[in-house]
């Protein structure tokens, strides 16, 4: 035998020793009983076996020369030799490879299965054995051994023995050119490299047409967002209750799988008493975070898994029985499953066979197809990959698979469960292979690798997932599990219970990350852009001096180069209307008239003279690109600077009339435009106070989709802030065309338009500027000083100790309205509890709700609300003690006389702060005070801050917020900014204790750099601002969720901001449609995700080791910690600390 276990690839004899010929001595050789015999003898040339995966060499054959085991009187007689134990290192995979025949008369009685067992092991000292691998070997015919093993430490004794053995007495073993040697798993990944890179990856061309002269050179970016090779885990109710396992699951699987939940013990463990709550439970806790589900398992065929009552059964009871559970689960899940495992471990299980005959696997699989016809049926078993099971070689499973079909069975793939130990990559590879020649997809599903060294464990972790990437026949992978104690089998965790990522788990991570592709360059002078990148989704940015294209596409498989036309999008963020003027007559083009005026184009006089010009365009973030050119960043602040030439709309005779203009191509459905430019007003009416100018964007038929409106006044420019988007087609036809009009002021005033500008919206270089932003402005650097108490006055050394920080709670809350029918829904409940901080009650603290009848006062309702949370430590705001807008007030308070309503709003005032004295953080004093005036007008213009001075007075805990709609939309009039900041001097002046500035955000097709603004302008006053009544309203789910992302990340980036309530978040309990975030049904809507994700993303966790000086680093989101720090002892202490807004490191000492 040859056995070099020193070298990578020792051990391959090509010549055989001289006394290996035929009728010589086995040299090395010993039998392994007292009865064997050895001979060494050479086989037929047309019996030698001709493949191998034993990888050591292109040139390598097998010799054709066998040793015989004859007269064995045991199964374990056999062969054994010696080898140098100390030549075996620790923590180092070993092959064993060759292959194994069967003789004598006793070899064609071959055993269940097709054969009999044969098994190399090694036994070490004290007699203590090492599995090395199995075959299922035949008379007639050579095996390939492909077994391997891996020692924790270094051999005791001198010498260990490598033993054949295992068949019946009478069978002789022959065994040809068995070897020992350690595998390198380095020269493996390059080869794996390089097939991957040839079966998951292909050329992209994008293809740019016609319109590459104007592009030659532009910057591109190509960024993967997802890949068509999915990977998943499986989940149960319980660890779906942990933070970290679901962020883990969230961030890094596509698929999930039930661990036991469907399985036919689970559903039915009782004979009639069906149970699918758990299952229910986790495909709609899949189906919120978009995760699809593999059914695992409708049937299993090993006996010890079926139900005691099961097999109680006669055959004709269970074959109903087994009726009765396709049709249960089936016509319950139908659609909801994209996979079903049909019939479990058919090669180590025959319960259902040996009861109800032959046909009955495939009949499951035949009557699965009819209940369910869209899912894909799968066999599914172990240990195939791993070559050493008798029971499970690749041929046994293609059998199998072939006696289902040769039945009618449709089977549709093939699953490797994958519990691997130790494994080697050519084993897998090989088993791969042989299940690839039935044409089906094949999935490793039921993945974990047990090994207790972590380190040991992601080697082997990458050794498994490399393989089925780089095979063409694997089209996912789903793990068994993923958390310490969440999983069946011991040390194959990828995620520690604290949530921490281990080693095996950084791997899997580093791993997809290296199967994502990205891309940057320049479009060439044809107008193209190659790269190479993995099979899915991606975005490409194009960069331009005049704007930019956004593009989803994907790349498939093919052999032959993608090509990706882009012509058709080409200027997509580019300017629809861009009037920026070199010259006094270039202002007049493209505009018309609209009614009755008159257009003229002029010049400011002298723009350089102070106030004659506005000063430029809000800056925003949007058009920023970290690849543009110098010449782009030209163009993009020429375009922000006023020009100072202008057209003029002059004797106008009624507010509609003004200018219009036909914007240069269609909008493109679903994507956000700005309206940007000035606009002021001249003549002799303009000089009466300020006026409303509006721009107004209008499609096919007239029907106004957007637009901006600003207040000016004679002799200043106002800056148009406005926004629009075609969500869908008007009237069932595309829109084709459409037109910006310019009106507003009253008949007799002139209008001026300056640089009207109309531009769609990039909002990824907005979102890249807030997330900097936000680390600006939420996050704190932080030093943990450690020291570790060993005694009364003792200190010891922590240095190097392990440590962990976990946010607990972010200090920005997040809130939504809830109202009483909410209550009642457990899905709602469930979102609410789980997902926000605070609460605010939709109505029912409001006046009309509480007196809807003079003098019958309730607050039961209000109080039930409040106490539920109570319950749940979620603060309340109170929303609101008035509300100023006439069709708000209820009919007895109109029909008061003036004395009579005086009275009624001091009792409204000590009834409502009175009672809940002390219970609200907020109170929202007279809502909507910018587009009502009822008690001011009625009462006189005090009443408004005569009200928050007696809220102060009677509860002087609460600030005391106003609160409006539309100051951030940049459309409304009478709730700009400004007028909202001089409302609140206004109060100030008149001692009103104002504590706060709401501003509700109910918002359709948002703009951040509009946001921005606004809030930068509130910001002016030095007061608190909560975004108080957020709801946004698309009807298509992915537009929704985008919207939502921008008015959330401006809120959290802005340093004025302290908290977000949603008015709102499920479907049919909110006050705007299509604003929710989840469904009736309790399912998540993309919105919901995002909404979600954005949470987890504004917490802040860190690992790592303290430091020499006892010091641990990191940079977190304010709010609340805990940090556990384990000492030398393995004991792990905890701690609770809080970081605070600041500008300087926070350091804390931190004493366990």
């Amino acid at each position: 035998m040859a056995c070099n276990c020193t070298q990578v690839r020792g051990g391959v004899r090509r010549e055989p020793d001289r006394e290996q010929r035929a009728g010589g001595r086995a040299g090395g050789l010993g039998g392994g009983g007292s009865c064997t015999a050895l001979s060494v003898h050479e086989e037929e040339p047309a019996k030698v076996p001709t493949e191998t995966i034993n990888d050591v060499g292109d040139d390598y054959r097998p010799s054709g020369r066998y040793i015989l085991a004859s007269g064995r009187a045991d199964e374990a007689d056999g062969l054994r030799r010696a080898i140098a134990a100390a030549a075996l290192r620790p923590r180092v995979t070993y092959r064993v490879a060759g292959w194994i025949s069967l003789g004598g008369d006793g070899a064609e009685a071959e055993g269940a299965g097709g054969g009999h067992a044969v098994r190399v092991n090694l036994r070490l000292d004290g007699g203590r054995v090492v599995e090395g691998g199995a075959v299922c070997a035949q008379a007639g015919r050579w095996a390939e051994i492909k077994g391997a093993f891996r020692l924790k430490e270094r051999p005791c004794g001198a010498e260990a023995e490598v033993c054949v053995q295992g068949a019946p007495a009478g069978v002789d073993v022959k065994v040809m050119d068995l070897q020992v040697f350690a595998t390198d798993r380095k020269a493996r990944f390059r080869k794996l490299r390089k097939k991957t890179d040839k079966v998951r990856k292909r050329d992209v061309v994008l293809n740019f047409g016609s319109a590459a002269s104007g592009i030659s050179g532009a910057s591109i970016r190509v960024m993967q967002m997802d890949s068509s090779f999915p990977f998943g885990t499986c989940i149960n109710p319980g660890v779906i209750q942990i933070p970290g396992f679901v962020d883990f699951f969230t961030k890094h699987f596509d698929w999930a799988v039930f661990e036991n939940e469907l399985k036919w013990y689970h559903t039915e463990a009782q004979q009639g008493q069906l149970n699918y709550a758990d299952s229910d439970a986790l495909l709609d806790f899949c189906d919120r975070l978009g995760k699809p589900v593999r059914g695992h398992c409708i049937f299993w065929a090993v006996e010890n898994t079926v139900q005691q009552w099961v097999k109680n059964l006669d055959n004709d009871q269970l074959t109903a029985a087994v009726q009765g559970r396709l049709s249960s689960l089936l016509t319950r899940y139908a659609g909801r499953f994209p996979h079903y495992d049909v019939n479990n471990e058919m090669l180590h299980g025959r319960y259902y066979q040996d009861r109800l005959g032959d046909d009955i696997n495939a009949f499951m699989f035949r009557e699965a197809a009819k209940l369910d016809p869209g899912a894909t049926l799968f066999v599914n078993d172990y240990n195939v990959e791993g070559g050493n099971d008798p029971n499970a070689t690749p041929e046994k499973y293609i059998e199998q698979i072939t006696a289902l079909q040769q039945k009618g069975a449709p089977v549709g793939g093939i699953g490797l469960q994958g519990h691997v130990t130790n494994p080697v990559g050519e084993v897998i590879c090989d088993a791969l292979d042989k299940l690839a020649t039935t044409d089906l997809p094949v999935w490793l599903t039921e993945l974990d690798v047990s090994e207790s060294d972590v380190d040991l464990r992601a080697d082997d972790l990458e050794v498994v997932l490399r393989e089925a990437y780089a095979h063409p026949a694997v089209e996912g992978v789903i793990f068994w599990g993923c958390m310490q104690g969440h999983m069946w089998r011991q040390d194959a965790c990828l995620i520690n219970n604290d949530g921490t990522v281990n080693d095996a788990g950084e791997r899997f991570v580093d791993l997809r990350r290296e199967w994502t592709s990205h891309a940057r360059g320049h479009i060439d002078s044809a107008g193209h852009f190659k790269f190479r990148g993995y099979h899915g989704t991606y975005i490409v940015q194009l960069a331009t001096a005049t704007g930019k294209v956004h593009k989803t596409f994907s790349v498939e498989k093919g052999d032959t180069p993608l090509e990706e036309t882009t012509t058709t999008h080409l200027g997509m963020n580019g300017s629809l209307i861009e009037t920026y003027c070199d010259s006094e007559d270039d202002a007049l083009a493209g505009w018309a008239p609209s009614g009755s005026c008159t257009l003229s184009a002029h010049a400011e006089e002298d723009p350089a003279a102070p106030d004659a010009l506005p000063p430029p365009l809000s800056a925003t973030a949007d058009d920023e690109s970290d690849s543009d050119s110098d010449e782009a960043v030209s163009q993009r602040a020429r375009r922000r600077r006023p020009s100072g030439r202008y057209v003029v709309a002059a004797r106008r005779a009624s507010a509609r009339d003004g200018l219009c203009r036909a914007i240069s191509r269609a909008p493109r459905p679903k994507v956000t435009y700005r309206v940007a430019g000035w606009v002021g007003v001249v003549g002799a009416g303009a000089e009466a106070g300020e006026h409303a100018v509006h721009v107004d964007v209008r499609v096919s038929g007239g029907r106004r989709v957007g637009g901006g409106v600003v207040v000016v006044e004679a002799g200043k420019w106002g800056e148009i802030k406005g926004s629009f988007r075609v969500d869908d087609d008007d009237g069932g036809e595309p829109v084709r065309g459409a037109e910006v009009y310019v009106h507003g002021p009253p008949a007799g005033v002139d209008l001026k338009v300056m640089d009207l500008q109309v531009r769609a919206v990039n909002k990824i270089p907005r979102l890249r500027h807030l997330r900097k932003k936000a680390d600006k402005v939420r996050k704190r650097d932080v030093v943990l000083k450690v020291n570790h108490r060993t005694g009364e006055d003792a200190t010891a050394s922590v240095a190097g100790a392990h440590i962990q920080v976990i946010q607990v709670q972010n200090s920005f809350p997040i809130g939504s309205c809830i109202t009483k029918a909410g209550m009642q829904n457990p899905e709602y409940v469930d979102f609410f509890t789980k997902h926000f901080d605070w609460a605010v009650l939709e109505n029912e603290l409001k006046w009309y709700y509480t007196e809807a009848v003079q003098g019958q006062v309730s607050y039961a309702d209000a109080d039930e609300l409040i106490a539920f949370c109570d319950r749940h430590g979620k603060p309340v705001r109170g929303h609101c003690i008035f509300w100023a807008v006439e069709n708000a007030v209820q009919q007895w308070v109109r029909a008061l006389n003036a004395d009579q309503l005086r009275a009624a709003v001091e009792a409204r005032l000590r009834g409502l702060v009175s009672r809940y004295s002390g219970r609200f953080p907020h109170y929202e004093v007279n809502n909507e005070m910018l587009h009502g005036a009822f008690f001011r007008q009625r009462l006189g213009d005090d009443v408004d801050a005569h009200m928050f001075r007696e809220t102060a007075a009677i509860d002087p805990a609460p600030a005391l917020f106003v609160n409006d709609y539309n100051v951030e939309s940049g459309n409304d009039p009478n709730a700009t900014p400004e007028k909202y900041v001089a409302l609140v001097t206004d109060l100030q002046r008149r001692g009103a204790p104002v504590g706060g500035i709401g501003v509700q955000g109910h918002v359709t097709h948002p703009v951040g750099d509009i946001i921005c603004d606004a809030l930068d302008k509130l910001a002016v006053t030095g007061l608190p601002i909560w975004i108080t009544e957020l709801d946004v309203s698309a009807a298509d789910e992915s537009l929704r969720a985008d919207d939502l992302e921008i008015v959330l990340r401006e809120a959290f980036a802005h340093p004025a901001v302290e908290g977000v309530m949603l008015w709102g978040f499920m479907q049919g309990h909110m006050w705007r449609s299509h604003g929710q975030l989840v469904n009736a049904d309790g399912s998540y809507t993309q919105a919901g995700n995002m909404f979600a994700g954005l949470r987890r993303e504004w917490m802040s966790h860190a690992r790592g080791k303290v430091d020499s000086n006892g010091s641990f680093k990191f940079r977190g989101f304010h709010g609340t910690y805990q940090v556990l720090l384990t000492t030398a002892a393995g004991e792990v202490k905890k701690q609770t600390f809080d970081v605070s807004k600041g500008d300087a490191p926070l350091v804390l000492d931190m004493n366990f």
